[in-house]
This record gives C-alpha cells, structure tokens and sequence, in this order.
C-alpha cells in the first residue's frame, strides 16, 4: 500500500516539479492511504497559493472539486492515541517538523497492520530519511 503525505499528495492536484511522478504513482492499482490531517493540509496548501497569486480563485475551486472527488478513494488513518504517542517517539529519534511526525507514525501504524510494507511517499527528504531508519520503503517525488 501506499502511504502519502500532503507534499507527495498535494503534487496530484497541482502542476509542479513532481506532478507526473505522483500521478504516475496515483494510477498504480495498489490501494493509497493517507492521515486524515492531510485533508486540512491540502486545504491549506491550495489557500497558499491563492494567496500568493500562483492560483486563481476559480483554479482553486476546481482543484478542490478534484481533491474532494478522489478522498474517498483514499485508506483514510485516523489519529489515535497509538499514533500520538509514536509521533512523539520519532521527534525524539529524528529532525522531524511535527505533522511530518504525525505522517511517519501514521504510516509505521498501516505497515503494523498490513501483512506487506508499505511505501512512504513524499517530496521532503528528511521525513523520507526518519522513513528509511523506521524500515519503511520509501518513495520521493521531486519538489
């Protein structure tokens, strides 16, 4: 299974370094998970670049109908407890910002319960380091 964290995710929806990668990923038939944080960080990543004038308001609305039509599709973790207290865990191990944290032991917690790994994928490097020294596979999507 595939994990995605919002850089990776995000990549889908917006054309950018690394959009091809993500939606070449995206169209393999393997299922796709994310947390569900990365529902508020999308939101959050396309309001940015309204702000900063790299997308027009009517673009934005498009591409949250597009987001909004494919989050269903997505193996959705919720943030448990078990999830908090891991997230702790790994900032005390890696240099991590704290919703990288939050990714990382979201996708430690779908590898634990998959009889198979599954694959990190991201655009930032050092979650993808913290990744590999967790024993996830892992996949980086060019920023």
């Amino acid at each position: 299974m595939y994990y995605w964290d919002t850089s990776a995710l995000v990549k889908q929806f917006i054309e950018e370094a690394g959009t091809g990668e993500a939606l070449a990923l995206r169209a393999e038939a393997l299922p796709h998970a994310t947390a569900t944080i990365a529902y508020t960080e999308t939101f959050s990543a396309l309001r940015r670049r309204v702000r900063e004038t790299a997308l027009q308001e009517s673009q934005y609305h498009e591409l949250v109908r597009r987001f909004l039509q494919e989050w269903p599709a997505y193996v959705r973790i919720n943030l448990d407890d078990s999830i908090l207290v891991r997230s702790k865990t790994l900032l005390e191990r890696h240099p991590l910002r704290t919703l990288d944290a939050i990714h990382l032991a979201a996708a430690i917690e779908l590898q634990h319960h998959l009889d198979e790994p599954s694959v990190l994928i991201s655009a930032d490097s050092q979650l993808l380091k913290a990744g590999r020294a967790e024993h996830l596979e892992t996949k980086r999507i060019p920023l």
